[in-house]
């Protein structure tokens, strides 16, 4: 992904399981399902013959295109898929095999492929948003009674119960875990415009290829392209940034818990010090923080990236794919250390 770190930082602000959902081999492996469901969807409308159509199809998902080479002409081509559709026609012949990527655009590809890599992310976050709830629900029927100070602005405030801050915590993550259904449904449209959007190759036979694209990729048909309507990476992406925001909440109130002492909360483990070998610093909180802090300023590029002129928008294209995989792995990553975090939590409130 454009802009990934290694090493060190890479272990602690990264996130593999997501980071896989938009590797090379993923988005190959996503060309290939879509160029498989094109030919179906041509078959449908008569312009291929079913049997070579089906044969065409198994190929085409077998196909194996060489990584280094399309890395190298992305560069020139400034995307991906011409290299990899003429490694794929190379590959084909027979009847039918003229007509591979017929009706279709760079940008369907790239961007059908984005949006199967998102739903993946969503509902990996979506598994580890519930697994974290289901842990400050148990923080709070552990700690919940136990009495804390309120802080407002900074200064001590009137004695609440544990709970009152867990269940803010709480509270908006299970909002955000509520509208993960609809997300999926706005996040899961089908990209098929073809070369200016209209489909205009395909005539008559759009709708059934189009349709037919959908069913077999298990997407929505929104009725037309939206190669320069970015509605579904903007709510997508508006979504994990809200989630990494409240994660950054738990992060900042544990840490400024951590400073006032262990009145307000213990922990087990704890960052160390190279000066100070007594400390246990909160890591994983200060790292929510950060990750949240980092979201939210990639959220102020994908709005920038919405910005398409007239039928497509190489440059918008582009940051949107620098910042959105980016936006996915932080959440991700948030999402990892705030159960860290919990679960590491001995005591929350002072002691009775």
């Amino acid at each position: 992904m454009p802009g990934e770190q290694s090493g060190w930082l890479r272990g602690l602000t990264g996130d593999q399981e997501i980071a896989a959902r938009f590797s090379d081999q993923a988005q190959f492996e996503s060309f290939a399902r879509f160029e498989s469901a094109l030919i179906a969807g041509l078959a449908n409308a008569g312009l291929i013959d079913v049997g070579a159509a089906s044969d065409l199809e198994y190929r085409i998902l077998k196909f194996k295109p060489d990584e280094k080479r399309i890395a190298a002409a992305a560069v020139i081509d400034g995307v991906p898929v011409p290299e990899y559709v003429r490694q794929l026609r190379r590959t084909l012949s027979g009847p039918g095999s003229e007509l591979v990527h017929h009706g279709a655009t760079s940008q369907d590809l790239t961007d059908t492929a984005t949006v199967e890599a998102l739903r993946k992310v969503v509902d990996i976050a979506s598994a580890r948003l519930d697994l974290l709830i289901a842990d400050l629900d148990a923080l709070e029927e552990r700690d919940g009674r136990r009495p804390l100070k309120a802080i407002t602005r900074m200064q001590e405030a009137l004695h609440i119960q544990a709970s009152a801050r867990i269940r803010i915590w709480s509270d908006s993550l299970k909002a955000l875990s509520e509208r993960a259904p609809s997300l999926r449904l706005e996040t899961g449209k089908l990209q098929f415009g073809g070369a200016v959007g209209d489909l205009q190759a395909l005539g008559e036979n759009a709708e059934t290829v189009a349709v037919t694209i959908a069913d077999k990729l298990g997407l929505d048909w929104p009725g037309n392209g939206w190669h320069t309507t970015r509605r579904p990476f903007l709510a997508c992406a508006g979504w994990l940034t809200e989630l990494s925001a409240a994660l950054g909440k738990i992060g900042q109130d544990v840490a400024m818990m951590a400073l006032r002492g262990s009145v307000d909360i213990a922990f087990s483990g704890g960052g160390s010090s190279s000066a100070m070998p007594n400390k246990q610093n909160p890591v994983a909180a200060e790292r929510l923080v950060a990750l949240a802090r980092f979201n939210a300023s990639l959220m102020g590029a994908m709005h920038q990236a919405q910005i398409h002129e007239m039928e497509r928008s190489g440059a918008a294209m582009t940051l949107e794919w620098m910042v959105l995989p980016q936006i996915c792995e932080t959440t991700g990553c948030g999402l990892l250390a705030c159960r860290e975090l919990i679960g590491s939590v001995t005591r929350m409130g002072r002691e009775t």
